[in-house]
């Protein structure tokens, strides 16, 4: 596709304002002139450019995370039999901000290679995107233009910040709670007493001192060491643009949340909404939540169900982060779906996202959750447009 340039609507002017003087003075070598400018200009647009010789390649890192730097490579081939003018090209890539290099004259058969580096800005699963061809040879008059679509498949994570703390299993201040903090009896290492001999108990723990003081078999019992799941709910509505957006922030949360469990030792499991209904991804690792987490998408479907499957998930020991946006969707849902966590008897903890406040309204104090529950504020955690994600889920 050919379209003017800038320089061209200089040349017309010059043209115009020659036609005028050459009226106004009666001198024909001005008409000539003009005559001549407006056939270069014409003539501009009779050159062929080739840019349809052009083979574009692009090779993108297989992962990069949210926010952070990627390296990306273009290659441009001449496959025709001519040599192919100098080149802009730009890289249109939807998961990586736009980046561009000025190819120089290829010759036939050859083949031009940049390395750019850019920024993920947002996490997504992307397959391909554009590569925009333009040239202006060989005056600027005309640019030529082509747009090429390369596939490309690159996978962008979610950003996380590294925590120092969260209300998984620390102290707690409500009769439900203690259940997570109480010593069991069995095979660990820490050392809680002795007591009377049991059939089946092992001979190793024998207490043989304590026996023979008794005039019974005595055994050591020691403290059991359980490994308490953390179910994650991710759901809501977005507001704002993504990546800034009310959901992308309430992922990247879900993404240093899950971290922190599993450099705790706790199993996760990650819930939420899918094309097909309910979704459950059970003991991932790092990479594969990360992974699992850059699919995640808005979604208003109610809460019911998804709060089912992570509280059968985590069991009556475990705890169930609620991560939800605060307006729009299942959020007037969050009190009745903290209720059911509990009655479950699993620990409830939630992060809300003040949607609001990316919209450009002041926060929202009465938002659903928050209110019910401003007097267990070490349970509950609020996100806002601007703040650091840390310092939110850390406070």
């Amino acid at each position: 596709m050919k379209r003017p340039g800038k320089k061209s609507f200089v040349v017309l002017g010059v043209v115009v304002l020659l036609v005028i003087a050459g009226s106004t003075a009666q001198a024909g070598w001005l008409f000539v002139l003009a005559a001549g400018v407006a056939g270069l200009l014409g003539g501009s647009f009779l050159i062929p450019q080739r840019l349809a010789s052009y083979e574009v390649k692009r090779s993108t890192p297989p992962l990069a995370i949210a926010g952070h730097e990627a390296r990306v490579k273009l290659t441009v081939t001449n496959t025709g039999n001519r040599t192919l003018p100098l080149t802009r090209v730009e890289d249109r890539f939807p998961g990586l901000q736009p980046s561009a290099y000025v190819c120089e004259r290829t010759p036939p058969g050859a083949t031009s290679t940049a390395s750019l580096t850019t920024i993920a800005p947002r996490r997504g699963v992307f397959e391909g995107g554009e590569v925009q061809l333009e040239a202006g040879s060989p005056f600027g008059f005309v640019r030529a233009r082509r747009v090429v679509q390369v596939p490309s498949k690159m996978l962008v994570v979610p950003r996380w910040v590294e925590l120092s703390s969260f209300p998984i299993l620390e102290p707690a201040s409500s009769p439900n709670d203690v259940l997570h903090e109480r010593a069991r009896t069995g095979a660990g290492e820490e050392y809680l007493g002795v007591r009377p001999y049991r059939p089946g108990d092992p001979q190793r723990f024998v207490h043989w001192r304590s026996s023979a003081r008794a005039g019974s078999l005595v055994v050591r019992e020691y403290q059991e060491h359980v490994q308490t799941k953390v179910a994650l709910v991710l759901a809501g509505v977005d507001a704002g643009e993504p990546p800034d957006s009310a959901f992308e922030v309430l992922v990247s949360a879900a993404a240093s949340i899950g971290n922190y469990a599993l450099a705790t030792g706790h199993p996760i499991e990650i819930v939420m909404n899918g094309s097909e209904g309910v979704r459950r991804l059970v003991r991932p690792s790092r990479d594969g939540m990360l992974r699992w987490l850059a699919e995640a998408t808005p979604s208003a479907e109610p809460l019911g169900p998804l709060v089912a499957a992570a509280t059968g998930g985590a069991g009556k020991r475990g705890t169930v982060v609620l991560l939800v946006t605060s307006s729009g969707g299942p959020a007037p849902e969050v009190p009745d779906a903290i209720a059911q966590i509990q009655t479950a008897g699993a620990r409830a903890a939630l992060v809300l996202a003040d949607a609001p406040s990316w919209v450009g309204k002041k926060p929202d104090p009465a938002a659903p959750g928050v209110t019910r529950f401003r007097y267990e504020r070490y349970r509950t955690r609020v996100l806002r447009k601007g703040e650091d994600l840390r310092t939110c889920l850390q406070r």
